[in-house]
């Protein structure tokens, strides 16, 4: 299937579990794929194929325009996936400058570095008449972190869910489309990163349906929003998460 063979794709975050399934899958239906990294180099390499690849930190003010500049001198762009965040602790006690320096980072690159690409691909998708802008939030986005120390990343993950929905209110008749997916635990990356084999079935056992959301799962949601098929769809928070938890 090659539902998306003449479309190109910018992926941020390549280098991680999720961003490199995303980056594969798409190349699979087709799309020409444009990956960023921050760091891990060889792991972005190793799923990029035949795309192409940006080093891009999205802490300095101007990161995010000067990637979506360095993208579009690639090709023209008419997806945007928005995978790459940051989790930084800050704990409820503990230090001030923990405290303060979680929440500086978390903000800048989950929600202003993020917020300031998606502002300018949806100005470059408007003036052409379609494209799609596709956020990867968090089930976190919506109840709250059920860790403490990780309620700025909690919030950012709404904070961009937030910013999606006024973005796609603002380009409803312009052709540009918004939609976050907002994942529960994952098989992968964040989801299980630090905890033995033992501690994971345990939280698998706690979900609903008795397992981990799937990476795949993932980029196949995000692939088939690329397609455009269901446009009415723009500004929607799409739940992946196994019934575990539902509003």
């Amino acid at each position: 299937m090659h539902e998306l063979s003449d479309r190109t794709a910018l992926i941020t975050g390549v280098s991680g579990a999720v961003g490199g399934r995303l980056a594969a899958t798409f190349e699979g239906y087709g799309a020409r794929v444009i990956g960023t990294y921050r760091t891990g180099k060889e792991a972005a390499e190793a799923v990029i194929g035949t795309g192409h690849l940006i080093q891009a930190d999205l802490t300095p003010p101007d990161a995010a325009r000067d990637l979506w500049a360095a993208a579009s001198a690639i090709a023209e762009v008419d997806i945007l996936v928005v995978n790459a965040a940051v989790i930084e602790p800050t704990p409820l006690t503990g230090e001030d400058d923990a405290w303060d320096a979680g929440w500086q980072q978390t903000l800048q690159v989950n929600v202003i570095g993020a917020a300031t690409l998606m502002r300018e691909a949806a100005a470059a998708f408007a003036a052409r008449g379609s494209g799609s802008i596709i956020t990867i939030s968090s089930w976190a986005g919506q109840q709250g972190s059920r860790i403490p120390d990780l309620g700025a990343y909690a919030a950012s993950k709404a904070a961009i869910r937030n910013f999606g929905q006024s973005l796609a209110r603002a380009y409803a008749r312009d052709g540009v489309r918004v939609y976050t997916i907002a994942p529960g635990v994952v098989d992968a990356g964040m989801g299980t990163a630090g905890l033995s084999a033992d501690e994971i079935r345990a939280v698998a056992e706690g979900l609903t349906m008795g397992r981990h959301v799937e990476v795949q799962e993932i980029a196949e949601l995000a692939a088939f929003l690329a397609t455009d098929r269901t446009p009415s769809l723009t500004g929607s928070t799409l739940d992946l998460n196994g019934a575990s938890y539902l509003r």
